[in-house]
């Protein structure tokens, strides 16, 4: 990690209870300010502290966000559950044979 990035963390952490209500109640906005802080690596920052404080629901329910930009909302559908998201069980198709 670089100096930026741990500085971005530190200010996510020490400001937990203001990116947790901004990110519930305006999403796109909370991700806006996180983008023109630091760009990728502030939204990384905040991503990575938002879940070690457990709150990952936030980050979910960010997802349904229309204001989100595509990347960003990419990477945080990486960053939640990995290059391949799990489907659904109900759109699961089994052949049996």
């Amino acid at each position: 990690m670089n100096a930026a990035y741990e500085s971005d963390y530190a200010s996510a952490l020490d400001h937990m209870d203001f990116i947790v209500k901004s990110l519930a109640e305006k999403p796109g906005r909370a991700l806006d300010l996180a983008i023109q802080h630091g760009g990728e690596e502030a939204v990384q920052a905040l991503f990575d502290a938002v879940m070690d404080k457990g709150h990952r629901m936030v980050l979910v329910q960010a997802l349904n966000a229309p204001s989100l930009p595509g990347w960003v909302r990419d990477k945080l559908e990486v960053f939640l559950y990995g290059q391949n998201r799990q489907v659904a069980a109900l759109f699961c198709k089994k052949v049996v044979h």
